[in-house]
């Protein structure tokens, strides 16, 4: 058995290894997954909440973001997860040049999102140590110049 010792621990460690590669090279983090806005937890300063909301981390390496504003406008948005760098925000209709920069370390995400260079919101979330909940507070200003201050509640789909 001691003579065997060295190959299983040379094999353990390159399993490990091999995990710990496919596991950054998918994008696999305490975020992905599929989320869904819980309205009833959430709030919204000033107001209206949203109707709904859906935010997905898929494992290739992008976010979804799938919701109704209250007005019953859709806003659909996309973008690569971005590690720090600024990436363009791919957004079907509603907002202009927008592009965001984003973090994620462990189960602490921070983003700032900018439209035509001016930062119009400062994201924090934060997932739940049983990986149930997702909470995200936003704080910005919109189109008209006034502030908001929302904290929204997801939960694991």
């Amino acid at each position: 058995m001691r003579k065997h010792l060295p190959v299983f621990l040379r094999l353990a460690l390159l399993f490990g290894s091999a995990l710990v590669l496919v596991a950054q090279t998918g994008h696999i983090t305490a975020f992905t997954g599929t989320w869904k806005l819980n309205v009833a937890k959430s709030k919204f300063n000033p107001g209206p909440p949203f109707k709904s909301f859906t935010l997905t981390f898929t494992p290739d390496g992008t976010r979804k973001l799938d919701l109704m504003i209250a007005d019953d406008q859709p806003l659909k948005a996309e973008l690569p997860w971005s590690d720090g760098k600024e990436v363009v925000v791919t957004v079907i209709e509603g907002m202009g040049n927008v592009t965001a920069k984003s973090r994620i370390q462990g189960r602490v995400l921070d983003d700032t999102w900018k439209e035509n260079g001016k930062i119009i919101e400062q994201v924090h979330g934060v997932v739940s140590p049983d990986a149930r909940t997702l909470t995200i507070t936003v704080d910005g200003t919109d189109k008209q110049g006034h502030t908001f201050h929302n904290r929204l509640r997801f939960d694991r789909q």
